[in-house]
């Protein structure tokens, strides 16, 4: 019996020594000191360098919790529970402009009056509490619609620091953040969507909340014929829209399936103070079709539209990046695409899969399959850096109903430079899969000390990954290794490591409960994040990257 313990032991302790090597000494991180868990249905996380500041609505309850956390000292500072906000308020984001922080939420005042409000309360960082009573920016008389959806094709809104709540109202800010941007649009009153026009009504405010100007929009083309790709604000408060634009009523990319022509165009619509009217300006992809695009500002005052780029095989697959450079009078500076090259698709790709991506590639016409655009990064030098994850849903019929999973894969990263050339394009091996939407999965983002920072949940058996090896999968709740990839932006030079096991972290904890939007960098070398350890706990760590 003490033989059979003795060697249970050993097997034990070999493989916690196993996990601990699998650690990777270019990161380490701090545990703070457990403090009550806020079941809230949504969490967003600021920092200052110095305290991140925590809002959260409680679930089940009309509350706003203001939480503070010392990172120095590794400890919760302060908590203010908010009750004064209307009974059926509606979360509908938070926006970082500057140095200032405000939480948006709209009030449907019933059917009697039937108006749509929009409110703001600004948010004290350094108390950790509103200021002031809540301010009405938008008042809107009848029915709003949800906001232009993305016409089945991925989109990444511009800048700014915010979220979403509902879906009525658009938020977000500038380059500069010195414009904050809201937006909403009417409900058609006609409900056959080719003899219907949307109306929006676009606001644009200035950094304290002064309102600079704003007006209503009817669009050029009818619903049928117009699909909303994305937009922005620049930093002179000029808004820009971009939208997919059918030749005909069919909604189709393609009049026919071997057509090679697309059956749109993608136009570039201008909103401003001084037009009377949407100024358009036509973009010519030729024979490209879309994947994902979005519109920003460049580090001048010109515009930058970039993305994924496909054959005309699938909506959602990717053949290459493309990137064009547009000045304010909506003319074409230079153009830029590039391909995904077979050698990086066919990378931790199966047997089968690989065999259909060298057929493919005869006809030119190998892809990355349900690959979005995340993220566009404008380097100070005129650089480019492309973001983007492969995302998709399986239904899965069962014999009482069904039910869906929710698949998270590789992410792609790419660079070119000013001139439009390539430097280098990487892409980072995962599977992740779940039940309950994205939960745990996808990944987070940043820049610091000149590299790009990957960082998500893995399963270990993906370390030092072979390339003709496919990942593990990881399951969604099921534990993993917090992972980084670290990529130098000059070189594209990457490297893997664990930062560690969420089933052993320092002082006995496991954490249960994880999601990457609770990733805030909080100086060059440090990063934080909240997790759920049980016994109704919540635990910070403060994770440190080393040069």
């Amino acid at each position: 019996m003490k033989k059979t313990i003795l060697i249970l032991l050993l097997v034990i302790s070999a493989t916690f020594t196993f996990a601990q090597k699998e650690l990777s000494p270019d990161y380490d991180y701090q545990v703070s000191k457990p403090y009550k868990v806020v079941d809230a249905r949504n969490k967003e996380y600021f920092s200052n360098g110095e305290e991140v500041l925590g809002v959260k609505i409680k679930a089940n309850k009309n509350q706003v919790l203001l939480q503070k956390y010392n990172v120095e000292d590794m400890k919760e500072i302060g908590k203010e529970v908010y009750n004064d906000l209307p009974k059926n308020f509606i979360y509908e984001g938070l926006v970082q402009a500057q140095d200032k922080y405000y939480f948006f939420y709209s009030s449907w005042t019933g059917k009697k009056t039937k108006h749509e409000r929009l409110f703001y309360r600004e948010i004290n960082f350094d108390a950790g509490t509103f200021k002031g009573e809540s301010i009405k920016v938008a008042d809107h008389d009848g029915y709003l619609a949800n906001f232009f959806s993305k016409g089945g094709i991925s989109m990444s809104f511009g800048y700014g620091s915010f979220s979403f709540g509902s879906t009525k109202f658009h938020l977000m800010t500038s380059k500069d953040e010195s414009k904050i941007l809201i937006e909403y649009r009417k409900k058609p009153t006609v409900k056959k969507d080719t003899k219907s026009w949307d109306i929006i009504n676009v606001n644009v405010f200035d950094v304290d909340m002064n309102k600079q100007w704003a007006k209503q929009y009817k669009m050029p083309y009818t619903e049928r014929r117009m699909s909303f790709l994305d937009n922005m604000v620049d930093n002179d408060g000029n808004v820009f829209m971009l939208s997919k634009v059918y030749h005909d009523d069919s909604n189709k990319d393609k009049k026919k399936r071997k057509d090679k022509e697309t059956n749109y165009h993608i136009e570039l619509f201008e909103l401003n103070s001084s037009l009377g009217k949407i100024e358009t300006s036509k973009i010519s992809l030729g024979d490209k079709f879309i994947n994902g695009i979005s519109v920003y500002q460049a580090n001048n005052k010109e515009i930058i539209c970039a993305g994924y780029y496909n054959n005309g095989t699938s909506r959602s697959a990717a053949n290459g990046i493309f990137a064009y450079t547009i000045d304010q009078n909506g003319d074409l500076i230079s153009k830029s695409h590039h391909e995904i090259p077979l050698e990086i698709l066919n990378q931790h790709a199966t047997r089968k899969g690989k065999k259909k991506n060298n057929k493919k590639e005869k006809k030119g016409k190998a892809e990355a399959g349900s690959l979005s655009l995340d993220k566009l990064i404008i380097h100070s030098d005129g650089g480019l850096t492309f973001v983007g994850e492969v995302y998709y849903t399986v239904y899965h019929y069962t014999k009482t109903g069904g039910y869906y999973t929710y698949h998270y894969g590789d992410v792609h990263i790419s660079k070119i430079n000013s001139k439009g050339e390539l430097l280098w394009m990487k892409k980072i091996p995962k599977r992740q899969i779940g039940r309950r939407g994205k939960g745990g999965m996808s990944y987070t983002h940043f820049n610091a000390n000149g590299y790009h920072y990957l960082i998500y949940l893995d399963n270990v058996k993906n370390f030092n990954l072979p390339l003709d090896k496919i990942p593990a999968l990881h399951s969604d709740g099921q534990g993993g290794y917090l992972t980084a990839v670290k990529i130098n932006d000059k070189t594209g030079e990457l490297i893997k490591g664990s930062i560690l096991d969420f089933r052993q972290i320092k002082g006995g904890i496991v954490a249960y409960q994880f999601n990457t939007d609770r990733i805030v960098k909080i100086k060059e070398n440090e990063f934080f994040v909240e997790v759920y350890k049980k016994k109704k706990e919540d635990v910070f760590l403060k994770v440190e990257m080393k040069k």
